[in-house]
C-alpha cells in the first residue's frame, strides 16, 4: 500500500511540474540558509563548552580605554595569585599570554602559522592539557619549546621530534622538549608553548598588565555576587595608584567570550548569523505556506478523484495517509536538494566560518525538524479548508496564504535594504582620518639602520611622503594613556578620567589629515599645551573647552585645540577620548618606544610595487633585520570582514 502511495505522489509531482519545482527549490534554499546559519551559531556558542566545569569558568575584563567597547582583558600576572589565595570562592585561577594573531613557526623546510602561548602549570590543570611525551622544561627555559601534536605533524610528519629544533617568528632557534595534547574549538587554542622563564619573571610584577586571567569558581558560587565582591576589594597594583586592581571588573563566561563584544578577534559579527538564521526560517515558512496553499488548491482540483476513492472503499485515514505521503514527498525532495546545496557550499562555508567536524548529523536534525513542522501545519490547514468549504468562503485560505507570504516578503526586503544601507555606511563613512594609500613599518629590529632604511624608501618613485619617529594610528601596536584627576568645571562626584594619548602630534595630525574643529595645532615648543577630540570634550562635560585646564599630578595642561573624532576601530564602536600633545611624554617618565615607526604615503595603485621594493631592500641589504609592513586600508578592512563576507557570499 505504501508503495502505491509513493507511485501516486510521484505521478502528481510530474503532473504539476511548475508547482513542484517552485516548492522544492524554495524549501531547499530556505533549508540551506537556515541549516548553515544555525550550524555556525551552534559552533560559535560551544567554544570551550566541553571543559570540565566550563559553566564555572570566567575570563576577567575591566574598564579600559585600550580595550574593545571600553573593556580590556589585560591584567597583571600577580592578580591571579591574589585570586587563588584571598578568595575562597575561586577553585582555580591561571594567568597566560596568547597572541591573538597567528605567527610563523619554521622547521624541516616547512612553515606553519599558529598561536603562541605562555602560561604556567595552573593552565594545564584547568584545561586538562597532557604531556604526551617529553618533559616540562619548556615552562622554565626560554630556549625550550613544546609543540602540540597537530603542529608537530604539520612540521615533521611525526610526533617523534624531541630534541629537534624549530625557529620562531623572531628566527630564534628553540629545542623541542615536549609534545602536548591540543586544545581544539577553543578561545585558547595554541600551536606551541614556550618562553617559560620570561613568563615566570613577571609573577610578582604589578606594572605589566599584558596578561589575561581565567578563574574557575567553586560550585554554588553566585558569579554576580562574586563580581561585586571583587570590585569592592582593596588590593592595589601600586600604593601610589588611587584605583584598585579589580575596580570596574567584569566576569565574562568563557563559553560566551568568543561571540561577546569584548573579544578582540571575533570571527564574525554574531548578530549577522542570527539575521541569516531568521531569514532562512522566514524563507522556509514562506515556502511552506506557499506549498500548502498550492497543495490545498490541488486537493480541490482532485475532489472528484477523492470522492471516487471514497466510493471505492478508501477510508478517511487512508486518504489522509495518501495526501500526507504526497505532501511529505515534496518536503523530502526539497531536503535532498537542500543537503546537496549544503554539500556544494560546504568548502566556502568552512573557509569563512572555521566550522570543523561532521556537520551532516546536525543538518539532518534540522531537516527532521522541518518535516515535523510541515506535518504539523498540514493538519490544521486541512481542517481549516473543510470549515471554509462548509461556510461557503472558498478563497479565504488562499487570501490568508497570499497575505502571509506578502508580509514575509516585505519584511525580508526591508531587512535586506536596512542591512545593505548599514554595509554601505560602514564601508564609506568618514572616519575622521585618511587611511587610503598609507602604509607603515611597525616592527624594525634591529633598528641601527632605521633612518637609512627610511631614506631609501623616500627615494622610491611610488612614495609621496615618509615620516619617522611617530606611532601609526592603525594597526595599533603601542599605546599610552593619561589620567586626569581634575579639570576646570569638574563636578565633585565625577571620577578621574583616562584618555588615550598621541604624542609628537604635529606631524601625526598632518600626515593622517586629522581635522581641527576649533583652536590651533599644538606647536613643538608648547610643552604644556594639549589638544583633545570631541569624545574627550563630552567625557569632560565641557561646553567651551578652549583655554580650560586639565590637571595631573605635578602637571597642568591648557587646551588649545579640538580635533574631530577619528575612528581607529570599527565605526560601530564608540570613539575613545584622546589627547594630543607635542612632547614625547614617555621619555619624560623614563620609558621609550625606541625610534618609533616608519609611516609611508604612496601613490594610488602602487601598493604592490611599494611592498615588492621594500621586501627587496630588506632581503638584499638588511637580511638580518626583522620588519612588518602593513597597509592601513587593509588593516581597517579587517574590522569589516563580516560585512565583506555578506557582500561576497
Amino acid at each position: 500500500m505504501i508503495q502505491h502511495y509513493f507511485k501516486i505522489a510521484f505521478r502528481n509531482v510530474l503532473k504539476y511540474k511548475t508547482q513542484s519545482v517552485i516548492g522544492i527549490f524554495g524549501l531547499a534554499v530556505g533549508f540551506t540558509c537556515f541549516a548553515l546559519a544555525n550550524l555556525w551559531i551552534h559552533y560559535e556558542m560551544t567554544y570551550d563548552a566541553y571543559h570540565e566545569g566550563a559553566d564555572r569558568m570566567y575570563i576577567l575584563c575591566k574598564e579600559s580605554v585600550f580595550g574593545v567597547n571600553g573593556y580590556s582583558t589585560s591584567m597583571p600576572y600577580p592578580a591571579s595569585t591574589v585570586l587563588k589565595n584571598d578568595f575562597p570562592e575561586v577553585e582555580a585561577a591561571c594567568a597566560y599570554t596568547r597572541w591573538g594573531q597567528k605567527v610563523d613557526l619554521k622547521a624541516n623546510g616547512r612553515t606553519v602559522e599558529t598561536n603562541d602561548l605562555q602560561a604556567d602549570s595552573c593552565f594545564m590543570k584547568m584545561f586538562n592539557i597532557s604531556i604526551l611525551s617529553g618533559s616540562m622544561d619548556f615552562m622554565y627555559s626560554n630556549d625550550k619549546i613544546a609543540l602540540t601534536e597537530d603542529v608537530a605533524m604539520q612540521l615533521f610528519g611525526s610526533t617523534n621530534v624531541l630534541g629537534k629544533e624549530v625557529k620562531n617568528y623572531n628566527d630564534d632557534t628553540l629545542t623541542i622538549c615536549a609534545i602536548l595534547s591540543s586544545l581544539n574549538h577553543s578561545n585558547l587554542s595554541f600551536g606551541y608553548w614556550g618562553q617559560g622563564e620570561y613568563f615566570r619573571s613577571w609573577q610578582n610584577d604589578w606594572n605589566n598588565g599584558s596578561f589575561e586571567i581565567i578563574i574557575k569558581l567553586r560550585k554554588g558560587t553566585d558569579p554576580i555576587a562574586f563580581q561585586k565582591k571583587l570590585a569592592a576589594n582593596k588590593t592595589k597594583a601600586d600604593p601610589r595608584d588611587p584605583r584598585r586592581v579589580f575596580e570596574g571588573i567584569r566576569l565574562i563566561p568563557l563559553d560566551e567570550y568568543h561571540y561577546s563584544s569584548v573579544n578582540r578577534n571575533p570571527s564574525f559579527q554574531f548578530y549577522y548569523l542570527i539575521l541569516f538564521s531568521v531569514a532562512g526560517g522566514l524563507v522556509i515558512l514562506c515556502s511552506l505556506f506557499n506549498y500548502l496553499s498550492l497543495f490545498i488548491t490541488r486537493m480541490k482540483i482532485r475532489s472528484r478523484e477523492i470522492e471516487l476513492r471514497k466510493v471505492c472503499g478508501s477510508s478517511i485515514g487512508g486518504l489522509f495517509i495518501l495526501l500526507s505521503v504526497e505532501y511529505l514527498y515534496i518536503i523530502f525532495l526539497s531536503g535532498v536538494l537542500g543537503m546537496a546545496l549544503v554539500e556544494t557550499a560546504l568548502p566556502a562555508f568552512k573557509k569563512m566560518s572555521g566550522v570543523s567536524g561532521n556537520i551532516y548529523g546536525e543538518s539532518l536534525l534540522y531537516f527532521v525538524g522541518i518535516l515535523l513542522l510541515s506535518l504539523f501545519l498540514l493538519v490544521p490547514f486541512a481542517i481549516r479548508r473543510s470549515r471554509i468549504r462548509n461556510s461557503g468562503n472558498k478563497y479565504a485560505l488562499r487570501k490568508i496564504s497570499i497575505a502571509f507570504q506578502l508580509a514575509i516578503g516585505i519584511l525580508v526586503t526591508f531587512c535586506i535594504i536596512v542591512m545593505m544601507k548599514q554595509i554601505y555606511f560602514l564601508t564609506n563613512v568618514d572616519l575622521g582620518w585618511e587611511r587610503k594609500n598609507i602604509a607603515s613599518i611597525n616592527l624594525l629590529y634591529l633598528d641601527n639602520d632605521f633612518e637609512a632604511i627610511a631614506d631609501k624608501i623616500r627615494q622610491f618613485s611610488c612614495t609621496r611622503e615618509v615620516v619617522t619617529g611617530h606611532c601609526c594610528l592603525l594597526p595599533k601596536s603601542s599605546g599610552f594613556s593619561q589620567t586626569f584627576d581634575n579639570w576646570d568645571g569638574k563636578e565633585d562626584a565625577t571620577k578621574s578620567i583616562d584618555m588615550l594619548c598621541l604624542w609628537n602630534c604635529e606631524k601625526t595630525v598632518s600626515f593622517y589629515n586629522l581635522k581641527l574643529l576649533e583652536g590651533e595645532i599644538v606647536k613643538p615648543t608648547e610643552t604644556n599645551s594639549i589638544m583633545i577630540n570631541e569624545s574627550a570634550v563630552k567625557a569632560l562635560g565641557m561646553s567651551d573647552p578652549i583655554g580650560k585646564k586639565l590637571y595631573q599630578k605635578g602637571r597642568t595642561w591648557t587646551i588649545v585645540g579640538i580635533i574631530k573624532d577619528f575612528h581607529i576601530t570599527a565605526p560601530t564602536e564608540p570613539v575613545q577620548p584622546y589627547t594630543l600633545v607635542a612632547v614625547d611624554i614617555l621619555k619624560d617618565i623614563g620609558f621609550s618606544l625606541g625610534k618609533g615607526q616608519i609611516l609611508i604615503k604612496f601613490h594610488d595603485g602602487k601598493w604592490k610595487e611599494l611592498r615588492n621594493r621594500i621586501d627587496s631592500i630588506f632581503s638584499r641589504e638588511y637580511p638580518e633585520v626583522r620588519y612588518r609592513l602593513y597597509n592601513t586600508a587593509e588593516e581597517y578592512a579587517g574590522y569589516l570582514k563580516s560585512e565583506d563576507a555578506l557582500i561576497s557570499y
